[in-house]
């Protein structure tokens, strides 16, 4: 798709924006780093509990 004088200027959207009361969290990119840290400690975290039954 080209890009037109109309969408040149926009600002590239985030990837998640939370508004709560007074709260404003924006994330600009995916943290594949964190959810591979967190996926990680989880699948571990589940064999240790799931294991010894």
């Amino acid at each position: 798709m080209p890009r037109t004088l109309a969408t040149a200027d926009d600002p590239p959207r985030p990837f998640l924006e939370i508004r709560i009361q007074g709260l404003h969290l924006t994330v600009e990119h995916v943290p594949y780093r964190l959810l591979t840290l967190v996926t990680t400690l989880g699948g571990a975290v589940a064999g240790v509990v799931w294991y010894p039954r």
